[in-house]
């Protein structure tokens, strides 16, 4: 399978797991888990949330911000990859002065 997230609608979420701001969300999703291309503005953030049974890679692709992994602050740029493990807490913020983006890997695990 090959997704072109420019041809997937851009979707905003207000508030994305209670951060500030806003999260504009494209994403494909199917039994197996879901692929998203998620840009924070300016300012914007993911809150705090924890992944139960499940877990997360963040690519960041563009941008700049902070990602919080259970309590450890890192500044984030293009080419990191974050990974957050079942069981575990992270949240991204955007402090840089243009749009954060991130490719996200959600698998559905059992």
């Amino acid at each position: 399978m090959f997704l072109d997230f420019s041809s997937i609608s851009e979707v905003s979420v207000p508030h994305f797991k209670g951060g500030h701001g806003q999260a504009l969300v494209r994403k494909s999703e199917d039994g197996q888990g879901k692929i998203l291309q998620l840009t924070l503005p300016v300012g914007s953030s993911i809150g705090p949330h924890v992944h139960e049974g499940s877990f997360e890679v963040m690519y960041f692709l563009s941008g700049t911000g902070v990602c919080t992994d259970d309590g450890e602050t890192v500044e984030v740029r293009p080419g990191m990859t974050h990974y957050c493990a079942p069981g575990h807490s992270h949240s991204v913020v955007n402090t840089g002065a243009e749009p954060l983006v991130i490719l996200g890997v959600v698998p559905n695990v059992k």
